[in-house]
């Protein structure tokens, strides 16, 4: 299963320009009505992960080009906002890093009055992001990294952190770290990352939110990384391109070879390959990730859509479906300048034969 040709490595723009949107915020919702082209018209509105967050604002600015009449928000509020709202039939879609738990499915079920299904729409890495004076090329195993964020690491230079960075002078500096607030589906993938690779030093579980015992908690993708930037010696996780617009490091994970490996397009690519499966049945492509067998990049991780199969209002559904097919049709190709990893080709078949079935 390999990506398409058209990523092979991550780079990041660090804002794109919206008819209304304001990039500041992981709040801060991406509005944009298309001038020109014939398709569905109407309005709909998307709410939910922040990891996806920059990506939607580029496919609804590119959307808005093709489709005259089309109205799209999306609202990076987090996974766990956007399963909320969407259960509470509040909005048209939601944007998720994970799956809805079962009665988290009823709701949904019950808001569309038809199933509820997943769409993976876009596939990337989790990243450890720090600000470290004068090291920019840290290393960290799992261990480490569960031991840093479980409070028990408690300075940059300790043994284990030295033993993952042979050969680098680590500052005798306090570790703080930061962790999310809200509800998030990037919580989800990392604790779960950490709880499946880490056992003998990780006893928090995982799941969209987690009883951190210490640390800094802030709102959003873009919360936890202005407190990072801030605060010397501070370390979190997030998606890529917040790393990027904030001008911040991001290390080097161990992976289950036992190599140091960037986040790339390349790596991401190695690990969905090696530890991505579908789980749902028919036009449900919930998955699941198995950490202990992604062999590239070790935070890596699809984000999904998740929609009516059929909707209330058949003119919201319309354009729910034409912005879907576009979003990973032609919109993969904007994952390679946005810090992200397009979908496989077979994810995308998969994708697209449950976006037609939309109504």
């Amino acid at each position: 299963m390999k990506l398409p040709v058209a990523a092979r490595a991550v780079g990041v723009t660090a804002a794109v320009a919206l008819a209304v949107a304001a990039c500041g915020s992981d709040n801060n919702a991406a509005t944009n009505t298309s001038a020109n082209g014939s398709c569905a018209s109407g309005s709909v509105t998307g709410q939910g992960s922040t990891f996806q967050q920059n990506i939607e604002k580029q496919w609804i600015s590119d959307f808005g080009t093709k489709c005259s009449g089309a109205q799209i928000t999306y609202t990076g509020t987090g996974s766990g906002a956007g399963i909320q709202q969407f259960g509470s039939g509040t909005i048209d879609y939601a944007g998720s890093d994970v799956a809805m738990k079962p009665d988290e499915q009823s709701a949904a079920d019950k808001a569309c009055g038809s199933t509820a299904i997943h769409i993976p729409v876009i596939a990337g890495g989790i990243a450890v992001i720090y600000n470290l004076d004068k090291v920019d090329n840290l290393q960290l195993s799992a261990d480490t990294l569960a031991g840093i964020f479980s409070g028990t690491i408690k300075n940059w230079n300790d043994k284990r952190i030295a033993a993952d960075n042979a050969g680098t002078t680590l500052p005798s500096t306090p570790i703080k770290t930061y962790h999310r607030a809200d509800g998030s589906g990037t919580t989800s993938v990392f604790t779960g990352y950490l709880d499946a690779v880490a056992k003998a030093n990780w006893t928090l579980g995982s799941g969209k939110t987690v009883n951190w015992p210490s640390g800094q908690a802030a709102n959003g993708s873009s919360g936890v990384v202005a407190g990072v930037k801030q605060t010397p010696g501070s370390i979190t996780y997030a998606e890529v391109s917040y790393a990027k617009q904030n001008n911040l490091p991001t290390a080097k994970l161990k992976n289950s070879s036992g190599s140091y490996v960037d986040l790339s397009a390349d790596s991401v690519s190695t690990s969905i390959d090696s530890g991505f499966s579908v789980t749902g049945s028919g036009n449900d492509l919930a998955g699941a990730l198995d950490f202990t067998k992604m062999t590239g990049y070790p935070i890596s991780t699809v984000s999904y859509v998740i929609a009516c199969t059929s909707y209330k209002d058949s003119k919201k559904g319309a354009v729910v479906k034409e912005f879907l097919d576009y979003a990973v049709g032609d919109g993969q190709g904007q994952a390679d300048t946005l810090g992200f990893a397009p979908l496989p080709d077979s994810l995308v078949t998969k994708a697209k034969a449950a976006i037609a079935a939309i109504k």
